[in-house]
């Protein structure tokens, strides 16, 4: 130490010169470290901002969140657990605020926007943002100031920061004017970068799906080029990782900002239309004929993919057209389901246009037809002969059209058809409508049964012959555990088809599960009302040839005809006579073209009645002189 002193003593001028070094040294390291940066990569540990920690916007001009990251301690990319709170107004001239937070990592970034509009203004010239080689010059670009009147104030701006192109970094250089109490900032950032890198390009390639969809589109994102940095979602989250991929939900312009490691940006936007949540829209019409249906959709408000045909729940055909020919009589439950090429659907119901109806088959020339009605629903003609009464009904729906009304004391009493048909009249309020009525068949039960059954089960001696009665789609009797014999039974199907059935026999306990079978099988078929008779008089268009015992007469014998056959789906015919051959009635219907006949009267129970539209008077043509338990007929 003694040495060192001497050596400073004996030589005091090459020690000032070692201290006047010295001093110069650390003065420099100090002023190189004291530097303000301002970097655009801003860490807190795990936290990273992008972009500078100060920006300047013009008052209006769009703020774009330059973006952020956040990684764990075990790598794991959590950017979207980073919270981001403050607003900016670009239309407001102030000083705002945005806050990132990461845990217990707060970051900070300060947006000024600025009214050009003031009294005075500064503009930069050249880029706000310049990049420049290392150990190169900075130019200075310049700046202009003016006052509201278009005098150039520039020398009144005063300048602060400075560039060192010899030091990698971010360096900032403010502008700044005030006047009357106003001031006027703006900001150049200038990177000094590695001449290697600043030029080093990197590409931003995007690729998705462009065909029309009903879900998310999901963007695959590759950049190339080894200077690659980081890349910029449109959400303003970013990653670092080369490859990746975006969901997109909803239709719009999105924007990729790729940066190399010397910080330059590469902007990529894509314009996504191809996201379809409308479902398509359309009217239908099906026009149903005799043998087929015609279906047609319009009024569509796009384009259509596919269209499946719906009959009831039942698939017809799925086609690419918008007009489809059923070859059968749909229902009148049509439905088109329309797929359009973003895969939306939507089922809508057919209006129905039904051309399937029979002509109404009328009087022959010179006919004695003493009673004409004709509705839109319902057509009667009856036709006078010697010794019977032929009424031809045309009905537009049967199924709902040919009804029946019980006695007013089922089981109890008997009435003659005039006061049944009255009675149905006034209790389903039909005086608005005109009424066809007739002998339903039905007798009374007492002395056919022994007496000890007719004693237990009193409530049903007066009923339809049988065990099984339907009135109206009610079951109102479907009594099977006593063997009587049903004979037949007659109804009307939901597509409109009169329908016969028999349990042939029931007359022995062992029976009796035959018999609820037979019972069943009616109810299944939908059948609303049940006619009950002795024995089909035509089946499939020819004569049935089926004997019984009474009360069905005998082929050749004068008795009390009621028969009703079914010519086609809208077409009826009654013979109602009090003194006629079952032969010449079924001879008469073949005549006529019928398919399906029976016979209802049990051997003197005819009757032929109608009322007219707006009165409850019935008028009988024939019969009303035997009480019955029930009455059928047409109505409107």
């Amino acid at each position: 130490m003694n040495k060192v002193y001497e050596f400073f003593l004996k030589n005091k001028i090459l020690s000032i010169i070692i201290v006047i070094f010295l001093v110069i040294i650390l003065s420099l390291t100090f002023y190189l470290n004291s530097k303000p940066s301002n970097n655009t990569v801003i860490k807190e540990d795990n936290l990273t901002l992008f972009g500078a920690s100060l920006i300047e916007l013009q008052k209006g001009e769009e703020y774009i969140e330059p973006g952020y990251y956040a990684i764990s301690k075990l790598d794991i990319n959590e950017t979207e657990k980073v919270l981001v709170s403050g607003t900016v107004d670009t239309k407001t001239p102030g000083t705002y605020i945005i806050t990132y937070k990461y845990n217990d990592k707060v970051l900070t970034r300060k947006i000024i926007v600025i009214d050009n509009t003031s009294l005075f203004s500064l503009e930069l010239k050249g880029d706000k943002e310049i990049t420049i080689n290392k150990n190169s010059s900075y130019q200075e670009p310049g700046y202009i100031a003016y006052d509201k009147s278009g005098n150039d104030i520039s020398k009144q701006v005063v300048i602060t920061g400075s560039v060192n192109p010899n030091v990698l970094g971010t360096y900032q250089i403010t502008y700044k004017i005030t006047s009357d109490n106003q001031t006027l900032e703006k900001i150049r950032t200038v990177k000094v970068v590695d001449k290697q890198i600043i030029d080093d390009n990197i590409n931003l390639i995007l690729s998705y799906d462009t065909k029309l969809t009903n879900k998310e589109i999901t963007v695959s994102i590759k950049v190339e080029g080894s200077t690659f940095d980081y890349l910029v979602y449109p959400n303003k989250v970013v990653t670092t990782n080369s490859t990746s991929t975006y969901i997109i939900k909803e239709n719009g312009t999105y924007t990729f900002l790729a940066y190399n490691k010397s910080g330059r940006k590469f902007k990529k936007e894509i314009t996504i239309t191809s996201i379809d949540l409308v479902k398509p829209t359309g009217s239908c019409i099906a026009t149903i004929n005799n043998s087929s249906t015609n279906i047609m959709v319009s009024n569509l408000n796009k384009q259509i993919d596919t269209y499946t045909y719906y009959d009831n729940t039942k698939v017809i055909t799925t086609t690419t057209t918008k007009s489809y020919n059923y070859n059968l009589k749909t229902s009148n439950n049509v439905f088109v389901n329309l797929k359009d090429l973003a895969g939306n659907t939507n089922l809508i119901s057919c209006k129905i246009i039904d051309n399937s109806f029979y002509s109404a088959i009328t009087p022959l020339t010179g006919e004695n037809v003493i009673l004409e009605r004709t509705t839109s629903t319902l057509k009667v003609y009856v036709s006078k002969y010697s010794n019977y009464y032929l009424t031809r009904v045309w009905v537009r729906n049967p199924y709902s059209q040919l009804n029946k009304f019980d006695s007013f004391e089922y089981g109890t009493n008997l009435y003659r058809p005039s006061a049944l048909l009255k009675g149905a009249s006034d209790t389903y309020n039909l005086k608005n409508q005109f009424l066809l009525g007739f002998n339903a068949s039905g007798f009374y039960l007492k002395d056919k049964y022994d007496a000890e059954s007719v004693n237990k089960y009193s409530k049903y001696n007066k009923t339809s012959v049988g065990t099984l009665v339907i009135t109206n789609g009610k079951v109102i009797r479907n009594y099977y555990d006593k063997s009587f014999k049903t004979w037949y039974i007659m109804g009307i199907d939901k597509n409109n088809q009169m329908r016969l059935f028999t349990d042939s026999k029931a007359t022995t306990s062992s029976e009796i599960n035959e018999k609820k079978v037979f019972s069943n099988t009616v109810i299944n078929s939908g059948i609303r009302n049940t006619f009950t008779f002795a024995a089909p008089l035509i089946l499939n268009g020819v004569r049935a040839n089926i004997k019984t015992s009474m009360p069905d007469p005998n082929n050749n014998t004068l008795k009390g005809i009621q028969t009703i056959c079914q010519v086609n789906d809208n077409n009826f015919v009654l013979i109602t006579s009090t003194s006629m051959k079952r032969n010449d009635a079924i001879e008469k219907m073949l005549s006529l073209n019928c398919k399906t006949a029976t016979n209802l009267d049990g051997g003197g129970s005819v009757a032929l009645l109608y009322k007219d539209i707006g009165s409850n008077e019935v008028k009988v043509i024939l019969g009303n002189n035997r009480s019955l338990t029930e009455v059928a007929y047409f109505s409107e």
